[in-house]
């Protein structure tokens, strides 16, 4: 499960242009500080757009000015210029604890609880350790 992080006013210029196959993203010097550093297990959010023609991608990971990511599943080519901005979306929403829907168990719920939504987390009250939903009726122990 992807852990996603935000900060703000994260925007900058791609210094290189990218191709469809490209998963690196060069802005320009000194910009790739304004974004997120993600680190194992996390990511966030992107968008890079130019004259009408938009792509969003999953980045994981920050190096300097160079950005690793993820490519949509329809890949555009970009020119040196293109903006490149952190914004919020809907699959990085999707990831959000909904107030009012966390429920208590009194065993640990992996491999026998379904969840009620994708990424779900359930309090054990017996051992005190919250749970977070994965996938089917997997479910990972959180450490907070």
């Amino acid at each position: 499960m992807t852990e996603f992080l935000f900060a703000n006013n994260a925007i900058g210029v791609l210094n290189t242009a990218i191709g469809t196959g490209d998963t690196l993203l060069v802005l320009e010097s000194g910009e790739g500080a304004l974004f997120p550093s993600p680190g194992s297990g996390e990511a966030f959010r992107l968008i890079v757009y130019e004259s009408g023609s938009f792509e969003w991608m999953t980045c994981t990971g920050v190096s300097g000015d160079s950005l690793t990511v993820t490519r949509s599943a329809s890949p555009l080519s970009f020119n040196i210029g293109a903006a490149v901005d952190h914004h919020i979306d809907d699959q990085a929403l999707e990831n959000f604890l909904q107030k009012g829907t966390e429920r208590t168990v009194t065993s640990d719920p992996d491999g026998s609880l379904a969840a009620l939504y994708f990424g779900e987390e359930v309090y054990q009250s017996v051992t005190g350790v919250w749970w977070k939903h994965t996938t089917g009726t997997e479910w990972k122990e959180l450490n907070i």
